[in-house]
């Protein structure tokens, strides 16, 4: 239980007690019970004291952590002490910026330089044809003005919506309504639609925009309440024929809303056989005589429904054989009667087919129907003379005569062709990166082919796999380009909007680097369709540049680091770029002093922690004690009591007493000490804070630059990761570093967040943890927090069952006094009668 809840369960109980001995009782075990509440409270004043100390101990971490982020970061190179680049600053003039920067290290040398860049390194690239154009145009004539009710899709800048089609009454009817149309669907001004010698163009009015036209799929059965792919027929799996003779058993059969009718067979001896005696049972039947129909191809039964009302196959409840005939337990066939119909969206050109024993009829509505039976004979004339439509005044009802297999099927999507536009006629300004590349597939001037849209988009770019992890109906070209961008095929992919096509670059440069592909699909694969061929293949370049004398210089890259200078190739020149290098000795001072000044800060930091003094007498409040005082004095109070919880502490003593030993022992490999370059530390109490003598720096910084860089960052033989698994390792690791890589050491010791070989983190995380690692839970504070937590919770508990001990005790004096009360009032009653 928690400890609220525990503190709760002592004063929420109502009782009735003290009516008999008139005692204040509640008071009365309040006072009994204060000794117990002062257990308690000093627990948790014990509890807070700890987690004031575990705070304090994480003030010290951030302080060697902004220390150590700030001059031990390799990602700082400026400030970076571990590395002798920090200690290198020079002053680079340049007289042509804009074709060459460069930048010193600590091995350049101050001098002149001279450098002529006759070509930059290049990488390989694929520039994709434009695929710009600034109208879509039909390939084909238009040949019949008659098309309402057709549709197609026009996508304007990733934007699709569907078009109605009309009866035109000429081609300016046809221009004019359908930009009408148009301009109703994105905006006027946008789409303007010419004819022109029999051709029907739309043109893009506004720069820099893409236009697609395509088909809409074609809904139009579902407005007969019928599904794609509906079928009267169920077709089995494959039966086991050397078996048949043992197919005994039985299955049932409900057409319609009727009951189901048991089927029972005893074998037979081929398909043939089967067949027969499985229509037998069923003519047999008087409910479903005549409504359904066998039939067998190879090792395949199938029930064919005649009725038009539907049928399941069900299994029976003993002797099933259902199974062993290719069918799953209630597998079924919708009835081939629509539900109710819209008679609105009967319009002319509305289509769909209907399959008959493998050959597609197309029904298309010649006119607006608003009757059901003249429309149930229009379909009925169109399927031919094996099938009937009726209607019931709602609905409409389809029967095949004899064994007719029939499947309902959307209709053709053709309004694009019925316009005379042909899927390679899409041409775009522009291409919609957001748009889907199943929605957008015709909007390429290259075909792309998608055989399967839920299949996931994948290529090969320099012999690795990409998997856009997204398929072709959800994936976008931006899915793509990041892909390719985020793959390890070492190229990056961008689009250029003004001229409208892909480029395709190698991330590395010269004359090595390479781009090969494998496209989705040898012919209308998708990289193929966004431009990229191996025609427009530009191979990459070297860097070539004269330097100092020396000509024909090489390099695969454009940045390039000779003699401790850094060279950035950007432009080519004519003439030679001069380039002087001198050291600034006054910047590599100022570094200094702002490392002295950090360090001191730190110390001061920790010295101030070490000395302050604890006040005992303060501790921390208790509620009732926070709530008797005001709260400026309280906090004042928690302030106080706060102080000195670090004093004396061993591990922040023991992290001064490090650094100040690392500054002034002696660095294997650098002849110099902290005191011969004018850095010394000031008197005892100052506690070890560093001073600067910059004049002396400065003259040190001169005369032995190399001497300054290995006193602070000389490197040793061995890691700092190499010096946690052994101390031998790391007493020379300590003799050899400069004493930036020792204060290094010291901080990673207390604050590294990787663990050693024993798995541990730095001494200060194990013992107070940091926000956002394991160890601010995990740590030793936290364990001895909730080690006070569970002694609390034992107390209260305690306190509760003495508390209920006391009320119990209580309760059975007040029934006592009360019993007495009763005896006495009774003997006075009867006293009475004597007198």
């Amino acid at each position: 239980m928690s400890i609220d809840g525990m503190s709760n369960m002592l004063n929420t109980n109502i009782r009735l007690i003290g009516l008999s001995s008139g005692l204040d009782t509640d008071t009365i075990i309040q006072q009994l019970m204060s000794i117990e509440n002062m257990k308690v409270d000093r627990v948790k004043q014990d509890r807070q004291v700890l987690e004031w100390t575990r705070d304090a101990y994480r003030d010290v971490i951030n302080a060697l952590r902004v220390f150590n982020d700030q001059y031990f970061d390799i990602l700082k190179p400026e400030t970076n002490f571990l590395s002798g680049d920090a200690f290198s600053s020079f002053n680079i003039r340049c007289s042509d910026e804009s074709a060459v920067t460069i930048s010193a290290g600590a091995q350049a040398a101050e001098g002149t330089h001279n450098i002529k860049v006759i070509s930059l390194a290049t990488g390989a690239k694929i520039e994709g044809n434009t695929g710009i154009a600034a109208a879509v145009k039909g390939s084909g004539f238009l040949n019949n003005l008659d098309l309402g009710g057709k549709q197609i899709n026009i996508t304007l800048d990733g934007a699709t919506k569907t078009i109605e089609l009309e009866d035109y009454t000429s081609l300016t009817d046809l221009e004019e309504k359908l930009t009408g149309a148009l301009g109703k669907a994105f905006g006027s001004g946008k789409i303007k639609v010419e004819a022109q010698d029999g051709k029907i163009e739309f043109k893009l009015l506004t720069n820099g925009s893409s236009l697609g036209i395509g088909n809409p799929i074609n809904n139009f059965i579902s407005s007969l309440n019928l599904s794609n792919g509906q079928k009267n027929f169920i077709t089995g799996a494959d039966i086991d024929t050397e078996h048949l003779d043992e197919l005994n058993g039985k299955f049932k059969i409900i057409v319609g809303d009727g009951q189901a009718q048991v089927i029972e067979i005893d074998g037979a001896e081929d398909m043939g056989a089967l067949r027969d005696k499985l229509q037998a049972a069923i003519d047999g039947n008087a409910q479903i005589a005549g409504k359904i129909h066998v039939a067998y191809d190879d090792d395949k039964l199938s029930f064919t429904d005649l009725s038009g009302e539907g049928m399941k196959l069900v299994a029976s409840d003993t002797d099933n054989v259902l199974d062993k005939l290719g069918f799953s337990n209630n597998i079924n066939t919708k009835p081939t009667t629509t539900g109710v119909i819209d008679m609105t969206k009967m319009q002319k050109g509305r289509s769909f087919i209907v399959n008959i024993n493998g050959l597609d009829k197309i029904v298309e509505l010649d006119k607006d129907y608003d009757d059901l039976a003249e429309l149930a004979g229009f379909i009925e004339e169109q399927l031919g003379d094996n099938m009937r439509v009726n209607s019931d005044g709602t609905r409409l009802v389809f029967s095949a005569d004899g064994m007719d297999q029939i499947i309902f099927k959307k209709g053709p999507e053709d309004g694009m062709e019925r316009l005379g536009f042909e899927k390679g006629d899409n041409s775009n300004s522009s291409i919609s990166l957001g748009a889907g590349l199943e929605g957008i597939k015709s909007s390429f001037l290259s075909t792309l082919e998608i055989d399967d849209p839920d299949a996931n988009v994948t290529f090969t770019i320099n012999g690795q796999n990409i998997d856009v992890g997204k398929s072709y109906k959800n994936a976008t070209l931006t899915d793509v380009m990041n892909a390719i961008n985020n793959s390890d095929a070492k190229v990056k992919i961008n689009y250029d909007s003004l001229r409208g096509r892909f480029v395709m670059e190698s991330k590395t440069l010269g004359v090595s680097s390479a781009i090969t592909f494998e496209d989705t699909k040898e012919t209308g694969g998708l990289l193929r369709a966004m431009g990229l061929s191996e025609e427009n293949y530009i191979g990459g370049t070297d860097a070539e540049f004269d330097l100092d004398g020396v000509e024909g210089i090489k390099r695969t890259e454009n940045d390039f680091v000779i003699d401790g200078v850094s060279y950035r190739l950007k432009g080519v020149t004519t003439e030679a770029v001069s380039i002087d290098i001198e050291k600034d000795m006054g910047s590599v001072v100022d570094k200094i002093k702002g490392f002295v000044n950090g360090y001191n800060e730190m110390l001061d930091k920790i010295n101030g922690l070490l000395s302050e003094e604890r006040d005992r007498n303060y501790r921390p409040l208790t509620e009732i004690q926070k709530k008797e005082m005001g709260e400026s004095e309280a906090e004042k109070w928690e302030e106080k009591a706060k102080t000195g919880l670090l004093r004396n502490d061993s591990l922040l003593q023991g992290i001064v007493n490090s650094m100040r030993t690392a500054l002034y022992e002696k660095v294997e490999g650098s002849s110099l000490s902290l005191y011969q370059i004018g850095i010394t530390t000031g008197s005892y109490l100052e506690k070890g804070k560093l001073k600067i003598d910059e004049n002396k720096l400065e003259k040190a910084l001169k005369d032995n630059h190399d001497e300054v860089i290995k006193l602070f960052s000389n490197k040793s033989q061995y890691s700092y990761k190499d010096s946690l698994d052994s101390l031998d390792k790391r007493a020379i690791r300590y003799k050899e570093s400069g004493l930036a890589q020792r204060l290094s050491d010291i901080l990673q010791d207390n604050i590294r967040v990787t663990r050693d070989l024993k798995g541990n983190k730095g001494r200060l995380l194990e013992k107070a943890g940091i926000g956002g690692d394991v160890t601010e839970f995990d740590n030793l504070l936290n364990k001895q927090i909730r080690g006070k937590n569970t002694l609390i919770d034992t107390l209260i508990e305690k306190m509760y069952k003495k508390q209920e001990h006391y009320y119990a005790k209580f309760t059975a004096m007040e029934k006592m006094l009360s019993q007495m009360q009763s005896q006495s009032a009774w003997l006075t009653q009867q006293m009475a009668g004597f007198f």
